[in-house]
């Protein structure tokens, strides 16, 4: 383990350097953590509801669309930018009528009153609200720019590939949290968004705690003080980037985000940040043969773009295999987490196939996984599919909905709460005991949060 730091970021590397000649990959897990953040600066934000012709029944849903909006609205802090963009088969303005607003007293009103005129009536197409959102934030470019999108159903007005082209155009412009309200919506395409905008999907279990959630999604946002940061990687003649995972906080594939900046220098777009660190699981090929025998010889280098501090990825070639067959217990964690992933995801093709039982054990054994990871988070959403029975065997629950399902999956990319440091001023607030500490990840909430901005826990009142 390596560790190194400076104002602004620390970078910790996890990994066994230890190679046997038959071996042709490294695996390291890279830490990257935000220290001494300036206050956060200029923000822009904008609420993308969707009001399709599905969010009026039952009439729930648009009304707890309308509320959430307004508690988002209620919680920007003074002078950031906003707008609020109904979502139908096209994108248009509900506040203001052009552009972005100054948060204030009277726009905060005035957008609120707007909220409360919202009615569904129409399709779906999510390209055009990403891509109206896209449009807001270009005179913002040097803000923290962030979007929220809510939906209800599919996107089943437009292509799936004119999606993609939109998320393409976005990347870069702004970060996006979505979440699914009600039973229709597609998990998957959530992840799509989230994963290509930098963002968390997650379900609305009850409409109810819609208000709740998006004031955490808002209040998370306005922590942030970085608006973009890319990390660069650096490989060498003898050896090439396989992939790029983030692990932490959640699971997502970025290999497809690297950009080529010169010769075996690569570049990853991580969005905007705030207080907190990420994980990354880094894979890279790697020809032994040009690797010395029992000497250290680095494989790579990752460091922030604009920081001074790195982070060398070292390989010692050794024919000794009790050090080669070696494996970093982080390394080894993440690999477990995304096997527990892969599990859950085969009980859901297995369901949608109509394997019911098949789907029932499929769950159970991820259940039994995630217990075994101390992922509570993902095993209370499995335990609201799947029963135990005396045999050993588990059983699918009566009455299991749509959304439950979607709320396992997407639960299943939320990796487990990181055993990482937490930040000195965070451990100092503890101490004091002036603050809400969020009870599972630690992080330091407002006096009003009811739900953490970081793990979804909500927030037991005080007393």
């Amino acid at each position: 383990m390596s560790l190194e730091s400076e104002p602004g970021f620390e970078l910790e590397l996890d990994q066994t350097k230890y190679l046997s000649p038959s071996d042709e990959t490294m695996h390291a897990i890279l830490k990257v953590r935000t220290v001494n953040l300036r206050p956060p600066g200029e923000a822009a934000e904008v609420l993308l509801v969707d009001c399709s012709a599905s969010m009026d029944w039952p009439p729930t849903k648009i009304a707890a669309a309308r509320q959430a909006t307004s508690v988002a609205i209620d919680t920007l802090r003074d002078g950031v930018h906003f707008g609020v963009v109904s979502g139908t088969g096209r994108a248009s303005m509900v506040y203001p009528a052009r552009g972005l607003a100054p948060a204030n007293a009277e726009t905060r009103a005035e957008a609120k009153a707007a909220v409360r005129r919202l009615i569904a009536g129409g399709g779906t197409a999510m390209s055009t609200w990403l891509t109206l959102a896209a449009s807001l934030f270009e005179p913002y470019r040097d803000a923290v720019r962030h979007a929220i999108l809510l939906t209800d159903g599919k996107n089943q007005s437009e292509t799936p590939e004119r999606l993609d082209q939109a998320l393409a155009a976005c990347a870069g412009k702004f970060d996006c949290d979505a979440r699914g309200i009600g039973d229709d919506w597609d998990a998957a395409e959530l992840e799509r968004i989230c994963g290509a905008l930098h963002g968390q999907a997650d379900a609305v279990l009850a409409d109810a705690e819609l208000a709740a959630d998006f004031g955490s999604l808002i209040e998370s946002s306005m922590g942030r003080a970085i608006p973009e940061l890319r990390l660069r990687i650096t490989t060498m003649p003898f050896t090439g980037l396989r992939f790029v995972k983030q692990v932490y906080p959640s699971l997502v594939d970025m290999t497809g985000q690297l950009r080529a900046v010169g010769e075996r220098k690569l570049e990853l777009p991580t969005g905007g940040w705030g207080a907190e660190h990420r994980e990354y699981h880094l894979c890279f090929d790697v020809d032994t043969s040009a690797l010395v025998r029992d000497k250290d010889m680095q494989l790579g280098r990752v460091e922030p773009v604009g920081a001074a501090v790195s982070s060398a990825v070292l390989g010692c070639l050794t024919d000794d295999l009790t050090l080669s067959s070696q494996l970093d217990e982080n390394v080894s964690k993440h690999t477990e987490h995304a096997e527990l992933r892969a599990v859950v995801l085969d009980a859901q093709r297995r369901y949608q196939a109509g394997a019911v039982t098949e789907a029932a054990q499929r769950w159970g054994e991820a259940l039994r996984l995630a217990v075994k990871l101390k992922d509570e988070n993902l095993a209370v959403r499995l335990r609201r599919l799947v029963t135990e029975g005396s045999d050993g065997g588990f059983r699918l629950k009566p009455g299991v909905r749509a959304r439950d399902v979607g709320s396992a999956i997407l639960g299943s990319a939320m990796a487990p709460r990181s055993p990482a440091a937490a930040e000195p001023e965070q451990r100092d607030a503890e101490e004091d005991g002036d603050v809400r500490v969020c009870r599972e990840c630690k992080r330091i909430l407002s006096p009003r949060a009811k739900v953490c901005g970081q793990c979804r826990t909500p927030v037991v009142p005080a007393g």
